[in-house]
């Protein structure tokens, strides 16, 4: 495979309407006999892979899945691939997973019809994430407390084998 390098809009033209076309380099860049594909993500955060010319492409959950997918395409010979910074969405038929089509489709359904569902749902993995960065802080408070006592009592040559602070002997 050839040189990966991003690419961001300055490196784009926009048709009518604002709609970004991708072109494929000019020949001093790149051999024409060179397959080139371009990889980036749609608007979901999925993985797209497209060749140049449209010919092929597809959705995928990984970018590793989306440059097999582009090497897969070029054999024997190989490809070259760039990656682009900016969204761009798959307007070729799909022939990478199916599962990504299926996740696809779900997020554009609750993001266009239940927008107060798929709100929801996110301030609730905020505050799942929230919740769980607290527990390990407290978590790891714990065992600060723990390995300070054991130094204290035992000048680290004794470890605690009780699960409660009660059980330690008073001096």
């Amino acid at each position: 495979m050839a040189t990966i390098r991003q690419v961001d809009s300055c490196d784009s033209r926009r048709a009518a309407g604002g709609r970004r076309l991708l072109w494929r380099p000019d020949a001093a860049t790149l051999n024409a006999a060179i397959p080139f594909f371009y990889i980036g993500r749609n608007r979901y955060g999925f993985w797209v892979a497209r060749e140049a010319e449209g010919k092929v492409g597809g959705l995928f959950m990984r970018q590793r899945s989306a440059l097999r997918f582009a090497r897969k395409f070029s054999e024997p010979l190989g490809c070259a691939t760039m990656l682009l910074n900016e969204p761009f969405e798959l307007d070729v038929e799909n022939q990478g997973s199916r599962v990504t089509v299926a996740l696809t489709s779900a997020v554009e359904i609750a993001v266009r019809r239940l927008p107060t569902v798929a709100t929801f749902v996110g301030l609730m993995v905020a505050e799942w994430r929230k919740l769980v960065a607290e527990v390990s802080h407290a978590v790891a408070g714990e065992r600060r407390n723990r390995a300070a006592i054991e130094r204290d009592l035992f000048h680290g040559h004794y470890r605690l084998s009780s699960k409660n602070d009660d059980d330690l002997p008073i001096q």
